[in-house]
């Protein structure tokens, strides 16, 4: 192989990988090189609901953990989330690596680039991962590593604005234009915007480039965003995963917080656990997200300030 190409996914490793996004057997392709076009953005929309309802958003490595690093090697991403099956799942780049390598490996033109997150009115630096796409002469923007309000779907870049769909009542749009904060009236990124209802306006969500980014540019992000004392991912953890409705589609969210648990279906919070203890969340861990958390990680937060006293 050559040392500028990323690494693959073997058959066996694929297989793995279905299994763990319980895939159904009739829908499993292990070569998309045949396939229409129409027929392979299918497979990818399929691919990236199940990732979403299956692989969970979470930072728990940073927190439950002797060391708190994250690696992104894909070898190691695999062993993680897929080999091991325990529940696991990763925050930003470590899903979208998985999820580019696993596209990669079924024959998917990909490639990712960097974001920019719109957070409390201004912009972070580069710190989230997303992949880009090619089916036919068409990219997509494809994230299955953002959270709640990331999108759940392949979205053209076609700069047409168009309205994609969401989790409903909510939607999601991209924007082809420049952004607040730079001083080059010519510059322009993907805006990748998202709204509750039809009653909200759409809000900034993160910016993107086509530029494309390589490993090292993932190893000095995913370096800061792990370990600064100053990054949402440090101080407080945080989990989510989709949920299915009876109708087999997407119908809400499962989502963690440092001191609760929440179900939003269709927008409307309808379920919350409040966590009194360490042993509370850890509880929460295991029953609604399969993540059993041994002695040692737990001895690993002891001490941090996302600790619950």
């Amino acid at each position: 192989m050559a040392s500028d190409q990323r690494p693959l996914y073997a058959r066996e490793q694929i297989a793995q990988y279905f299994e763990r996004l319980k895939l159904p057997q009739e829908h499993r392709k292990y070569d998309v090189a045949g396939l229409e076009p129409e027929h392979a953005l299918e497979y990818l929309t399929l691919l990236q609901k199940h990732h979403l309802v299956e692989i969970p958003f979470e930072n728990l490595t940073l927190h439950y953990s002797a060391h708190r690093q994250i690696s992104l090697h894909p070898e190691e991403l695999f062993r993680k989330i897929i080999r091991d099956n325990n529940g696991r799942g990763g925050y930003c780049m470590e899903n979208n690596c998985l999820f580019g390598t696993l596209l990669r490996s079924l024959g998917f033109q990909v490639f990712s680039a960097g974001a920019r997150v719109f957070d409390d009115g201004k912009w972070t630096g580069w710190s989230h991962m997303v992949n880009i796409i090619t089916v036919g002469s068409m990219k997509y923007h494809v994230d299955v590593g953002f959270g709640g309000n990331g999108p759940v779907v392949p979205m053209p870049l076609d700069r047409s604005g168009a309205v994609q769909r969401h989790i409903s009542p909510a939607a999601a749009r991209l924007q082809w234009r420049n952004i607040p904060g730079n001083t080059d009236p010519d510059q322009r990124l993907w805006i990748y915007e998202h709204r509750i209802d039809e009653n909200s306006d759409f809000q900034m969500t993160y910016s993107f480039t086509e530029l494309e980014f390589l490993p090292s540019d993932y190893a000095i992000m995913n370096y800061f965003t792990s370990t600064s004392p100053r990054t949402f991912f440090t101080r407080v953890i945080v989990g989510e995963k989709k949920l299915l409705g009876d109708d087999g589609e997407l119908a809400g969210n499962l989502i963690l917080g440092n001191t609760d648990l929440k179900w939003r279906i269709r927008g409307q919070k309808e379920k919350e656990i409040k966590f009194e203890s360490e042993r509370d969340r850890v509880k929460a861990l295991e029953e609604h997200f399969g993540i059993k958390v041994s002695e040692v990680e737990r001895d690993g937060i002891r001490g941090l300030p996302s600790e619950i006293k």
